[in-house]
């Protein structure tokens, strides 16, 4: 049964649904303990926001579907926005990933941007699908900034398919990336990065995990075109950063005006 603290945080977040989000909810009966809850919250979110489209498929019977959105895990609930950017979380939906499922759901439908115009436009330069999996726990603070980094470029350029695992409900996928420190993240199928990484960082690992080479003095910056011994040269890392953290910085301010309001407007 679904905790009431729940049901009314997810109707405190998503009061002012504006724009439709698809919300694709992977399921099985069969071994797994945690797939109802799952389904119970996707149902609390669209009682909470009728715009919210839910759809369920049992992971088995509705191969298409999992295929269509990679999905490999169950529990697995997809974020999807009208031009089909899409986020995954897979696994118990508590804590830091509810709050960034509803986080996610927020964005999708007021079509706010999480990062920088020039974090968007280097994405531009991106060719091939990159696959990006975060690893963390739902009590993890140091996690959820590595999730959000991932969550924001997923939502920026549809290249980048993010998906939030919470670890523990995988410990098969804990042994197979030999994994020691969270959160981790993956970087397609072999770049791997433990523990806390900015959001430069994170943007050459993307381009690294595309197969783009940076050694040698005939590599470029892929923001500025610049001649680089990496793929992103040190000042335009420096501005990179810098942005996020003015970006976010404004954001947080926009969210705490929001919460003021309603605040007052409730008393």
């Amino acid at each position: 049964m679904l905790k009431e603290s729940t049901r009314q945080i997810i109707r405190d977040t998503l009061t002012n649904i504006g724009q439709p989000v698809r919300l694709v909810v992977m399921t099985g009966e069969k071994g797994c303990e945690i797939c109802p809850e799952t389904v119970e919250i996707a149902r609390a979110i669209k009682a909470a926001a009728p715009k919210v489209a839910l759809e369920i498929y049992d992971f088995t019977m509705d191969r298409d579907k999992s295929e269509e959105y990679g999905i490999k895990r169950i529990p697995a609930v997809v974020a999807e926005s009208q031009d089909g950017r899409t986020v995954t979380f897979s696994g118990s939906l508590e804590g830091i990933s509810l709050v960034l499922l509803l986080d996610v759901i927020s964005s999708i439908s007021a079509g706010r941007a999480w990062f920088s115009d020039r974090i968007g436009s280097t994405l531009k330069l991106l060719t091939n699908e990159v696959p990006v999996q975060v690893l963390l726990e739902n009590d993890c603070s140091m996690c959820r900034p590595i999730a959000e980094t991932a969550i924001g470029l997923a939502l920026a350029n549809k290249l980048v398919s993010t998906e939030i695992i919470v670890a523990d409900d995988y410990p098969d996928l804990l042994s197979t990336l030999k994994v020691k420190i969270l959160p981790f993240t993956v970087f397609g199928k072999q770049l791997t990065l433990e523990g806390h990484v900015n959001e430069s960082s994170f943007i050459e690992m993307l381009f690294r995990a595309e197969k783009r080479k940076a050694a040698g003095v005939e590599v470029r910056c892929v923001v500025c075109g610049q001649p680089s011994p990496e793929l992103v040269c040190g000042s335009c890392k420096a501005k990179i950063q810098a942005e996020a953290v003015n970006h976010k910085r404004k954001d947080e301010k926009i969210q705490e005006r929001g919460s003021a309001m309603g605040s007052h407007n409730h008393s």
